[in-house]
């Protein structure tokens, strides 16, 4: 295997495929990671999304990418009864995550009171004009990432060949792998310890953890993972949530939706829709489905 990797949305893409690749054939995918940093980032103040939540209340015409993504957002929001909401950024930034986690980890922050979430869908779009109007500001940064892993395996799959793509942990295989990947899952409170594995040989698999971008907040641990139903940190029994899904996309929200659902639901999130998963709690608890007996 091959591999290559860069920087991109505040970590490492990594890149490992079964035939040598040359600077014109991975333009394409640093194109599309750098595009998606330019519509979706909210720490830049001139991306797509920055501008657009300058707008609220008003109808603007948007890119296809920016389309493309919240038309998928929208869809996540209603499958998952709005436990997928990206109409929490108010909400991140008046609990403290209002720069990036570079700039505020380890920082002792001090907020009167963190806002709430309003019961209302984030945004409404308009497929005849290719516009929205947003009725919150949204923070678009895990959604973003499946999407664009997704949009780049499906350009190095075009080159016949096979292999896979890794971002940040969240990894989705292209073409047709001649085994199985054996997929660690870290120690959410030791990281360099690996705890559990999953197997797979196609598909996507991605983390959701509310054990690494934090900070402190009131004297309090905070963390990036808000709950749509209280607009605060989310206070999950589930610390740590690895599953796999046909997209990235899917692992993404799939992931996070059974993290801020708890054990219980979340759990029955995960049975429902048929994936390998492996939930660890915040006692240390491990949790699997289908994943020692390959049953789901």
């Amino acid at each position: 295997m091959y591999n290559y990797q860069f920087n991109s949305l505040s970590t490492i893409v990594k890149i490992s495929i079964s035939r040598e690749l040359f600077a014109n054939n991975l333009m394409p995918v640093y194109k599309l990671f750098e595009g998606v940093e330019d519509t979706c980032s909210r720490f830049k103040e001139d991306s797509e999304l920055s501008l657009l939540n300058q707008k609220i209340g008003k109808e603007t015409a948007i890119s296809a990418d920016m389309f493309s993504i919240l038309t998928m957002a929208e869809s996540f929001y209603k499958e998952t009864y709005g436990i997928f909401n990206p109409g929490v950024l108010t909400a991140l930034e008046s609990s403290g995550y209002s720069k990036s986690i570079e700039s505020i980890r380890g920082q002792k922050l001090e907020i009167a009171s963190p806002s709430a979430i309003a019961a209302i869908n984030p945004f409404t779009l308009n497929e005849n004009l290719q516009s929205v109007i947003l009725h919150t500001k949204i923070d678009l940064g895990g959604i973003a990432k499946g999407w664009v892993i997704d949009k780049a395996s499906k350009l190095l799959d075009d080159k016949m060949c096979f292999g896979f793509i890794n971002v940040g942990g969240d990894i989705r295989i292209f073409g047709s792998l001649p085994r199985q990947l054996n997929i660690g899952i870290e120690n959410p409170f030791e990281n360099t310890k690996i705890i559990s594995s999953i197997q797979v040989k196609d598909g996507a698999l991605a983390t959701s953890t509310s054990m690494k971008r934090k900070w402190n907040l009131n004297g309090k641990q905070a963390h990036h993972l808000i709950d749509s139903r209280t607009g605060k940190p989310s206070e999950s029994g589930i610390v740590s949530a690895t599953v796999t899904a046909p997209t990235a996309l899917e692992a993404d929200v799939w992931a996070k939706t059974a993290l801020l659902l708890g054990e219980e639901k979340g759990k029955e999130w995960l049975i429902k829709k048929g994936c390998l998963a492996v939930l660890i709690n915040k006692d240390g608890e491990i949790w699997e489905v289908g994943v020692r007996n390959g049953n789901v």
